[in-house]
């Protein structure tokens, strides 16, 4: 049986930092866009299509929901329990137990 490489150190970071700036990020658009739609003198996404400005949330809340997502994944991945593993009976013994029957 193989063993399992550890992930290096950076790539954890890395998929960390990238999955929390998807959240931050995506939060901020929609905080914005809430934004400018009750005082929209302020222009913080400036002068757009409709189409456009609703494609846009669209896409900030997919990517919201695949960086919480991304997020979960890889701490289960990187930082989770490492499951039990099962208890092994040895080849002889199997055959013993077939050989009874």
């Amino acid at each position: 049986m193989k063993k399992k490489k550890s992930v290096p150190r950076w790539l954890q970071i890395v998929s960390t930092v990238v999955a929390n700036a998807a959240i931050v990020l995506s939060v901020v658009y929609i905080v914005f866009y809430i934004l400018d739609g009750f005082n929209p003198m302020l222009h913080f996404l400036g002068e757009q299509v409709a189409v456009s400005k609703y494609m846009d949330v669209i896409i900030a809340g997919v990517a919201l929901i695949l960086g919480v997502l991304f997020l979960i994944c890889t701490w289960k991945i990187f930082y989770g329990k490492k499951g039990k593993k099962a208890k092994r009976i040895p080849q002889s013994q199997y055959e013993e137990q077939y050989a009874e029957e």
